[in-house]
């Protein structure tokens, strides 16, 4: 029976011309350059001239790189598809506020709880799936998201269940709070550019492409895809605590099977490179998110059709689109 997978280019692997070019870190360095500038203008212009509407869209635009980049860890690094995003980016968020309340600790104590939590939780879930590939384990991790979201309900002395629970001393658009989220996604981003380049880095990149090969040279498979997963989650449970100072709520409906599936089809639509296409797809999916606000149910009607034109026509996501020779020569020549 054939096999149901991802296209290994859509899921922001190797860019033969690129990411794995020369000089390394001296290009490493450039592009954490470009990607601090990108935030520090977005931080800039939201912070000066930006509305209400505005701050919660770059707000929005930080939470989802994190998202993003945990996913792109997982798939884009190792090629292990996942659908637990949402549901860990819960964890991180309950974990915040149960810190936050019932322990009375600081922000930055309730931060590393969650951080916890979800590393805590990415090792339980990888111990038994890391054996199993492609759709399987994209059906394992489904399961996964499943069993978090029934949690987040019927354990309601931890969650507040239906009800959900009040985030202590949030602030709605607060500029600080975005400061800070979109220094850890320029952070986070930074570091898997980094992370793509180092030994282990390679090892990683080695297993995506050819598994058996990789074992053959010595690297220990099993270990490296737990520890990918651990690593991801953790992050993405860090986004969740972040979430948290900027909603004064938070209930079981934000990290359902839905944000699940945004996740996964932002990063199969920002394409392969491993920074850009984190970039473009937390971008475009934040402005479809803020431009459908007023009519529920649209964006995940446009989601679901852009996953399937992304994987039919445009495998290689938006970072992958090239000009065509001759676009690309009359704008060298210029006009005439």
């Amino acid at each position: 029976m054939p096999s149901l997978r991802i296209p290994e280019r859509a899921a922001s692997g190797l860019r033969p011309s690129a990411d794995t070019g020369l000089p390394g870190h001296a290009r490493a360095a450039r592009i954490d350059v470009a990607v601090f500038a990108v935030f520090g203008a977005v931080f800039l212009f939201t912070a000066g001239h930006g509305t209400a509407f505005a701050t919660t869209t770059a707000l929005n635009f930080g939470l989802f790189t994190l998202l993003a980049a945990s996913l792109q860890l997982m798939l884009g690094f190792s090629n292990q598809a996942s659908l637990t995003q949402a549901g860990v980016y819960g964890v991180g968020a309950y974990a915040a506020v149960y810190a936050e309340t019932k322990a009375g600790v600081p922000l930055p104590v309730a931060f590393l709880a969650s951080v916890a939590a979800g590393a805590v939780l990415g090792l339980l879930i990888a111990l038994p799936l890391s054996r199993l590939r492609e759709h399987f384990l994209a059906m394992g991790t489904l399961a996964a998201q499943v069993i978090l979201s029934s949690a987040f309900i019927h354990l309601s002395g931890l969650t507040g269940g239906v009800n959900g629970e009040a985030v202590p001393d949030f602030e709605i658009n607060s500029v600080p709070v975005m400061g800070v989220i979109f220094g850890c996604a320029a952070l986070v981003v930074a570091g898997l550019n980094h992370l793509r380049i180092s030994r282990t880095g390679r090892q990683v990149l080695a297993v995506k492409m050819d598994e058996t090969m990789a074992s053959s040279i010595g690297i220990n498979v099993r270990r490296l895809r737990v520890m990918t997963t651990v690593v991801a989650f953790a992050m993405a449970a860090g986004a969740g605590c972040l979430f948290t100072e900027t909603a004064g709520f938070i209930s079981p409906d934000d990290f359902t099977l839905t944000s699940s599936l945004a996740v996964l089809v932002a990063v199969i639509l920002g394409g392969r490179s491993i920074v850009w296409g984190t970039l473009a797809g937390a971008a475009a999916y934040s402005a479809l998110n803020a431009e459908t606000t007023s009519l529920p149910g649209l964006s995940d009607l446009i989601l679901g059709i852009t996953l399937v034109v992304i994987l039919g026509y445009l495998p290689e996501g938006l970072t992958g689109i090239r000009v065509p020779p001759a676009w690309r020569n009359r704008l060298r020549r210029g006009p005439r």
